[in-house]
């Protein structure tokens, strides 16, 4: 816990010394109210008693007010100063988290353990009450409640020890309490969170549209209706469940604040009764009693409450501090490429049993077209992301010009592929952003990749041409494309990136056998001489490649040119067959 709160500490004065000042003053103000509150019918008493005059006596009493208002003005206002100073700590805990998500290894953000542990992390934060933000306030609120306890302990020892005794032990009473309703909160919090996420993903669905089509064509309305009623019935019972504990708890820290002041005000009447204490001080010291209670329970309250913002702070950290490798390793002298070689290289998924891709030993060189078939989920998409260094080979080794890529940095791995894959994605900025990757761009290049990826008609045509906005869900006044022109403009990216290793991973899944053979045909004529790769569960359109693997299962079983693998008449034969029978059907000439 110890090196949380120092880790939190010292990011908070790094980044916000300002609210220091406002931390620390507010102090005073909020240990004075209670205790000038307490004051002030006392001094009346006194004055009363002692027969001073009206005016000194209207004296008395505005002193003391404008003390009570001037702390009672002080605390909201450095408050609010130190929570905004908070709220800039949350944010830069934000965009440490935010830069960890955008550089960890590609693998950490497919498996479901790293996902889990981001999850944990965004707690501290996520939201105006995380762990992050609510530390500093937690922080200021245990000082002051420290200050709260030694000043207003050391006026009640003055007339009995025991009475302190007595607040201390019934208030350590009320953080086993406290601490034990905590643990079950955040074990029911834990059955509301899986319960919400059920209700969450049904409630989206039917706010977004993604799935209006189905729902009013097949009439659905009803079964969504009666799925988010029942995962927030399920909710609400957890909920009734938490609300019981609270009144539980409340009802004995109540019982026992009770029997506190009980005693306490027993206690001070005899002492009145029996002239050991007058009235003036019996109302002072019953306000300064029941002070501090207050501060003590607030002491436990701020302990139990830095414990979470740590253990939120724990989560953050594991999170921030996992391993990658995107930063390790040497930059490559170029971009150039001889070649590229699989020597026994298998691959595991973190969350499976099997390996998806098993033994590959295959060597590509500079200039040649690759085209790797097999059916979905042969492991083709698999060996593309092990490639280009999305992920790291389980076993064996790949080498790039020879040398091992355990010895190259992923940044420098990247920078000679250019991919196109079929899960795509366009970003709500421009059309040249989006195509150049940056805000930055040659005019003329980017021209040149519109023409070569046959759509500068289409930008041309366009209001704003490349400054068009895209991602009609940010932007109103955003462009649509079709699936065809979205393949071009990733043609254009690619093209505008000229890297040395062109990668096209099933990118026309969703188009017809048509569209698809004229893209594949188009890719063909910009390869340019560079390393290219074409990935295709549809065999047809990549028989122009000077080799085909044909994968099954996690390896190459096949290997060879189109024609080599129809004479084997192996299991790319059979597929080819049985494909080219419902091309025919659409149109597309297919020729043996």
């Amino acid at each position: 816990m110890k090196k949380y709160i120092e880790y939190m500490l010292k990011n908070w004065i790094s980044w916000d010394k300002k609210s220091l000042v406002c931390f620390f003053v507010r102090i005073p103000a909020l240990v004075f109210q209670p205790i000038v509150t307490a004051y002030i019918p006392k001094a009346i008493i006194d004055a009363v008693t002692q027969g001073v005059t009206t005016q000194r006596l209207i004296l008395i009493v505005g002193l003391l007010s404008l003390l009570l208002t001037l702390t009672i003005w002080m605390d909201p206002f450095m408050q609010e100063l130190v929570r905004g100073g908070a709220r800039i700590v949350r944010m830069r805990y934000a965009v440490m988290a935010f830069e960890k998500n955008l550089k960890t290894d590609y693998v950490n953000i497919e498996d479901l353990e790293k996902r889990e542990m981001q999850k944990r992390a965004e707690k501290f934060y996520s939201g105006r009450w995380s762990g992050g933000e609510s530390f500093i306030d937690r922080c200021n609120q245990f000082c002051v409640a420290v200050v709260g306890v030694i000043a207003s302990g050391a006026l009640i020892i003055k007339i009995n020890f025991f009475i302190v005794l007595l607040i201390v032990a019934s208030c350590a009473v009320e953080f086993f309490i406290l601490k034990d309703l905590l643990l079950k909160e955040d074990e029911t919090y834990g059955e509301i969170s899986k319960r919400l996420n059920r209700f969450n993903y049904f409630y989206r669905l039917c706010k977004d549209g993604s799935a209006a089509k189905d729902i009013k064509l097949y009439s659905l309305s009803d079964y969504f209706i009666k799925a988010l009623a029942s995962a927030l019935y399920e909710t609400e019972k957890i909920y009734s469940k938490l609300s019981r504990q609270d009144a539980a708890a409340d009802f004995l820290l109540a019982l026992l604040n009770c029997v506190r002041e009980a005693i306490a005000y027993f206690y001070l009447v005899c002492l009145v009764t029996k002239g050991r204490l007058g009235v003036s001080d019996f109302v002072f010291y019953f306000g300064v009693v029941t002070g501090f209670s207050i501060w003590v329970r607030t002491l436990i309250l701020s302990v139990i409450n830095i414990g979470k913002s740590c253990k939120e702070c724990e989560a953050f950290i594991d999170y921030i501090n996992s391993e990658d490798t995107v930063e390790k390793g040497e930059k490559l002298p170029s971009k150039e490429i001889t070649d590229i070689e699989f020597k026994n290289v298998s691959y595991k998924y973190p969350s499976s049993q099997e390996e998806a891709v098993k033994n590959i030993n295959v060597k590509f060189r500079q200039g040649e077209k690759i085209a790797i078939v097999g059916e979905n989920g042969a492991g083709k998409t698999t060996l593309i992301k092990l490639l280009c260094g999305l992920y790291d080979a389980s076993g064996g080794e790949i080498l790039i010009n020879g040398r091992s890529v355990n010895g190259i940095s992923k940044e420098s791995c990247f920078d000679l592929f250019a991919p196109i894959f079929q899960d795509y994605y366009f970003l709500p900025m421009t059309i040249a952003q989006n195509v150049c990757a940056s805000a930055e761009y040659d005019p003329e290049r980017l021209k040149l990749a519109f023409e070569k990826a046959g759509i500068a008609e289409k930008i041309n045509s366009l209001p704003e041409r490349e400054n068009s906005l895209m991602d009609s869900r940010v932007y109103n006044n955003a462009v649509d494309f079709s699936g065809g022109e979205k393949q071009k403009l990733l043609l254009a990216k690619a093209i505008y990136k000229d890297a040395p290793v062109l990668i096209l991973d099933e990118p026309t899944a969703a188009l017809d056998p048509i569209a698809e053979n004229e893209l594949y045909l188009k890719y063909n004529e910009l390869t340019g001489g560079r390393l290219s790769f074409f990935i295709s569960h549809r065999l047809s359109s990549t028989r122009f490649c000077d080799r085909i693997l044909f994968m099954s299962d996690g390896r190459i079983t096949e290997e060879g040119t189109h024609e080599e693998l129809m004479a084997a008449k192996g299991a790319y034969y059979r597929m080819y067959r049985l494909q080219s029978y419902y091309y025919r059907q659409q149109g597309v000439a297919v020729n043996e």
